[in-house]
């Protein structure tokens, strides 16, 4: 007994010195861990970081880039359109004397009425058309129309039928094909000559299935072009040249 009584401090001052250095040695092992973990993100911080800078710069030149070929595109030059309906002036309801002088002020100009006589003069017919300021196109109502093949281009042949019942069947190269509003169906179109007043040119007919014989041809606005003035009010305003006076 003595000798164990002897001894037991050193037993246990060895016991309690081993618990002590295995629990410092635990301690150390996680403090490395977290230690590296944050190394680790450190360094992932420091190179995301880098690539965001290295991408604002690569933007900042592209910005630049861009804005310098901007800079030497030349702008594109104004450019109208062949389609563009030109404003048909209206000559309010007037006098003879005021119709006189508005004649004068428009000079070349050729003052029409709502209603005229037209010569179509390759058709060798005339007809009583209709002057219509609110549609573009000329429109002209016509008989058993008939798309056809002419050397590899697309023609159409139809019956022109005048306001008073002449007839003559005509063939002609199709221009384009357009809609009307209030329809998806295509309407092909043709030019004509014709002669108004003392006034002969070009326009581009619609072609329309004549459905009565009351069907009128009416003159849009660019086939008044900027050579005419309407009087609304009046008609039978420009009364026909002789045929014979005609241009060739």
């Amino acid at each position: 007994m003595s000798l164990w009584l002897k001894w037991a401090p050193v037993l246990l001052l060895v016991l309690g010195s081993g618990c002590a250095s295995q629990y410092r040695l635990v301690q150390t092992s996680e403090l490395e861990t977290v230690q590296e973990c944050a190394m680790a993100s450190d360094h992932n911080h420091r190179v995301l970081l880098s690539q965001q800078q290295e991408l604002a710069r690569g933007l900042d030149e592209l910005l630049s880039e861009l804005e310098q070929t901007r800079a030497q595109i030349p702008a594109p030059a104004p450019t109208e359109s062949a389609l563009q309906c030109p404003d048909v002036p209206y000559v309010e309801p007037s006098t003879d004397d005021d119709l006189a002088a508005q004649l004068v002020d428009q000079g070349a100009k050729q003052v029409v009425g709502s209603v005229e006589q037209v010569r179509f003069d390759d058709l060798g017919l005339e007809s009583q058309v209709r002057i219509d300021t609110g549609i573009s196109n000329a429109i002209l109502p016509a008989k058993n129309i008939q798309p056809f093949e002419r050397n590899g281009e697309d023609w159409v042949r139809f019956v022109f039928v005048s306001r008073e019942g002449d007839e003559r069947e005509v063939e002609r190269k199709l221009t384009r094909e357009v809609s009307l509003a209030g329809s998806d169906k295509q309407r092909p179109v043709v030019r004509l000559r014709f002669t108004l007043g003392r006034l002969t040119q070009f326009a581009e007919f619609t072609l329309t299935e004549r459905k009565s014989a009351s069907a009128d041809i009416r003159l849009g606005r660019l086939a008044l072009r900027d050579v005419m003035v309407v009087d609304v009010s009046s008609e039978f305003l420009a009364p026909l040249r002789s045929a014979e006076g005609d241009a060739p």
